[in-house]
């Protein structure tokens, strides 16, 4: 029984981490997926400039009007803006990644802006949200800074959006899932993650947050997700 019990307790481990692996696989795709359209307009917009550039060369030698001088003035001033704006928003994008993608690589514990891991989070699921008749609203108190563990707080958020889009909202044309925060004892705050999906089964309540229980084996549910989420907020977050 001791082995037995030894080896459950290596295979939830091992699931443990594949679900974490999983979180970071659904960041890089989301991280692929936003990046396309900044990096294709200003592949665009570069293409464009760079055409312009040699038609204007071509016109150099049977002699230019001030008019097309001006034009191409204003083209390059416009397309100089456009690659500038797209260019930051991937820097951005890769910023906001970035620091997610440690954060759920480890546990380090730092001083954060509840908003702005709350802003990764929204920007990491954006791909899955627009898919889905869902849609996040965020309502959290600016200004609002934590001393705590960004990562596992962001993979609690993670997977409770996603348990709420994967079951909540079958058959629905649209829904909303919301997260808020709210006064607490001194030096804490809460944290309310809510949606208006289809409910949960009673007889499943007192389950929930069971390992390797699920409504819907052999979809692709691995039953851990909100034990996970569990084990961390009664745990490590306290």
């Amino acid at each position: 029984l001791q082995r037995t019990n030894a080896e459950l307790r290596h295979a939830m481990n091992q699931l443990a981490q594949s679900e974490k692996l999983a979180a970071l696989g659904a960041l890089v795709a989301g991280l692929a997926h936003e990046l396309n359209t900044p990096i294709g307009n200003a592949v665009l917009t570069a293409s464009t400039l760079a055409d312009q550039g040699r038609d204007f060369t071509a016109r150099l030698s049977v002699g230019l009007t001030r008019s097309a001088l001006q034009q191409f003035i204003a083209t390059v001033c416009e397309g100089s803006e456009i690659l500038q704006r797209n260019l930051q928003r991937t820097a951005e994008l890769i910023s906001s990644f970035k620091q997610l993608a440690v954060d759920q690589s480890s546990y380090q514990r730092r001083t954060f802006a509840l908003e702005e891991v709350l802003r990764e989070i929204a920007l990491a699921l954006s791909p899955t949200l627009r898919r889905s008749p869902a849609t996040l609203e965020v309502a959290i108190a600016p200004d609002l800074r934590l001393d705590s563990f960004p990562g596992p707080l962001g993979q609690v958020l993670m997977n409770l959006i996603s348990n709420a889009l994967v079951h909540a909202f079958a058959g629905r044309e649209r829904g909303v899932i919301r997260i808020e925060s709210m006064p607490a004892a001194p030096g804490r705050v809460g944290l309310r993650v809510s949606d208006d999906g289809n409910g949960i089964a009673p007889a499943h309540l007192s389950r929930l947050f069971d390992p390797f229980f699920t409504t819907r084996l052999g979809q692709g549910g691995s039953g851990l997700g909100l034990h996970i989420v569990y084990n961390l907020v009664t745990g490590l977050l306290g």
